[in-house]
């Protein structure tokens, strides 16, 4: 399963539109996110068995009272789900959309699936 899939199956029960990248359609409440990096996290006979992928998750709402409501939901959500936490960004009012931004940081290590080769 890809760090994409992971993210948004573990986030979907928040009901909060949740998008890959950037948005899609017209919410004023919504969750997006995208992997900025991603290191081998355990190696073994020369072969990556583990991956940390890093992830941006931001929250956005143009309700003051949503928005700290909706950052707890989120971090809680993917610690829970055993994303590791990073620093967050500080809180955010885009003037020019007035909305609320929120960018937390997290990372997951995913044991990578072994190839099976056809004997030959």
């Amino acid at each position: 399963m890809s760090i994409y899939r992971i993210v948004m199956s573990t986030l979907k029960p928040l009901g909060i539109p949740t998008f890959p990248i950037t948005k899609r359609g017209d919410h004023e409440t919504y969750i997006t996110f995208f992997l900025y990096d991603d290191t081998a996290a355990f190696i073994a006979d020369d072969k990556e068995q583990k991956t940390a992928y890093y992830v941006q998750v931001d929250v956005w709402t143009k309700d003051a009272l949503v928005f700290t409501e909706l950052y707890e939901k989120v971090r809680q959500t993917l610690i829970g789900a055993g994303f590791g936490r990073g620093r967050p960004s500080p809180d955010l009012y885009e003037e020019d959309t007035q909305i609320y931004h929120k960018g937390l940081r997290f990372y997951y290590v995913l044991k990578q699936q072994m190839e099976v080769l056809p004997n030959e």
